[in-house]
């Protein structure tokens, strides 16, 4: 079961990433186009700051479920390295439940602007109106999986502490057998 579980929440991290990156393409093609048009033709690509402002947060959100199953989020080496066996593995057990009520707490405040936000319609000020509602539809979604990921990884951890730990197998040390 947890390869299956493990491939579904791939394959939606794997949809994540690819709206994250076009976005962030549309973003870049964005302003390449508005500077280019302001520089050589005087001529400001309208709506171009807008856009790229209300877009920004699902280039973001987007890849946040890909970072947390990659392992790729920051890590404060130097304070880590720093404490002890039973710090660190305490840090390890401490980490999920902080990340689920964070995230979830996200999620659980982020639901509602969503919602209101898709229902009035919701877009930007300024010269061209751009919709603010697929950003604010992105977070919560960025945000529960990314809840949904840390209970996987608790459940885990849980249930693998509780399993006995196998004797590991004495190093062999390869040097030895070459004579």
């Amino acid at each position: 079961i947890d390869k299956m579980i493990d491939k579904i929440m791939d394959r939606i991290a794997w949809g994540m990433s690819a709206i994250g990156a076009f976005v962030l393409l549309l973003m870049l093609v964005v302003t390449i186009a508005d500077v280019v048009a302001d520089k050589l033709l005087k001529l400001p690509f309208p709506g171009s700051t807008e856009l790229v402002m209300s877009i920004m947060p699902i280039s973001v959100c987007a890849f946040l479920l890909s970072l947390q199953i990659k392992k790729r989020h920051i890590v404060i080496d130097i304070m880590v390295n720093m404490l002890g066996p039973k710090a660190r593995v305490f840090l390890q057990l401490l980490t999920p439940p902080c990340g689920i009520f964070l995230f979830g707490l996200l999620t659980w405040l982020s639901v509602p602007l969503a919602i209101h936000s898709v229902r009035i319609g919701e877009h930007t000020g300024g010269n061209v109106g751009v919709p603010m509602y697929p950003a604010k539809v992105m977070i919560p979604i960025a945000t529960g999986l990314v809840t949904i990921q840390l209970i996987i990884e608790l459940v885990r951890i849980l249930r693998d502490w509780k399993k006995p730990q196998a004797v590991a197998a004495p190093a062999v040390d390869i040097t030895d057998n070459i004579s």
